[in-house]
């Protein structure tokens, strides 16, 4: 990925989303997010429904709590450190412990409904699940949606989140070869998109939503800002 063509993305999903915003609320108030307790994860399952995830129902809120808590309770443990970063972690030495840690938040109950006088249970889901390891473990993990998982050809379960964690990788290791060529730090790169915040899986992250779920191409829009 070209660095040029990621600024314009990151620029674009500032100006289409608010989504940073609610992030940094939640990342300033808990830094180091701890799913054992109640009012932190009341405080994410708030941030989950500013993001889109409709599954969290406010009435069948203490199923979501509940659901949360348990998967934490079990799967702290299993949790990478909270200071591994996805440019340098070994994704194929720690695939089945990240499967088994996405596919098991996914599964978990976050509210039930009705559905032909039944009432049938409504599961976090791949995205939910995206989501909550991101915000646990930015520097790791990444959101994503449906869209983007399916136009790269992943299916929606632990297997194809740790192929999207691959891509992201990838996408990060050639934008700092290319910092590197043209003598800039690493660090530098939040200022140079003009990011508030250091999740770099995340920035690329935004340029699959700007290219796929917005369809826009930063390519196209590059050219025009060189003219």
């Amino acid at each position: 990925m070209k660095l040029a063509y990621l600024r314009t993305a990151c620029y674009l999903y500032n100006q289409f989303s608010d989504y940073d915003a609610s992030y940094l609320s939640l990342a300033t108030k808990y830094p180091n997010l701890q799913l054992n307790s109640k009012t932190q994860v009341i405080a994410l399952i708030e941030w989950l429904r500013s993001w889109g995830c409709r599954q969290f129902k406010k009435a069948d809120e203490d199923i979501s709590i509940d659901g949360i808590m348990k998967w934490y309770e079990i799967n702290e443990s299993k949790l990478p450190l909270t200071d591994d970063c996805l440019l340098d972690y070994e994704l194929s030495a720690n695939r089945i412990r990240i499967i088994g840690l996405f596919d098991e938040l996914s599964n978990w109950r976050a509210a039930r409904k009705e559905r032909d006088g039944q009432r049938i249970d409504v599961r976090i889901g791949p995205v939910g699940a995206a989501k909550t390891l991101f915000v646990i473990r930015p520097n790791l993990f990444s959101p994503w949606d449906t869209s983007i998982y399916k136009k790269l050809g992943l299916e929606g379960n632990g297997s194809g989140y740790v192929g999207y964690l691959s891509r992201i990788q990838e996408e990060l290791k050639e934008v700092k070869a290319e910092l590197q060529n043209a003598g800039m730090e690493w660090d530098n790169l939040s200022k140079l998109l003009q990011k508030r915040h250091k999740a770099y899986p995340k920035m690329i992250d935004e340029y699959f939503w700007i290219t796929i779920t917005q369809r826009c191409d930063p390519a196209v829009i590059e050219k025009f800002f060189i003219k």
